[in-house]
């Protein structure tokens, strides 16, 4: 007879493992991106002075949140 192996308790021996990050995805990224974008949407359909101030801060945002995923990208890479 052959001798049965349980994958569960050989797992459970190793040490664990990362799991990989993928750098790519941030959801609170993609989160606040759509947010911006529908603000400048909505800015943008109204042609008032103070919606011109605002569109230049969503702007301004979202370079910004460009340059932090940036830097969050190159950390990752890095590792």
């Amino acid at each position: 007879m052959g001798v049965v192996i349980s994958l569960e308790k050989v797992r459970a021996k190793r040490p664990e493992r990362r799991r990989p990050t993928d750098p790519s995805v941030d959801p609170a990224f993609v989160t606040a991106w759509e947010a911006i974008f529908e603000a400048l949407e909505l800015v943008e359909t109204i042609p008032l002075p103070k919606t011109a101030r605002a569109r230049e801060l969503l702007l301004q945002g979202l370079g910004v949140m460009l340059e932090m995923e940036k830097r969050r990208l190159s950390q990752c890479s890095k590792r």
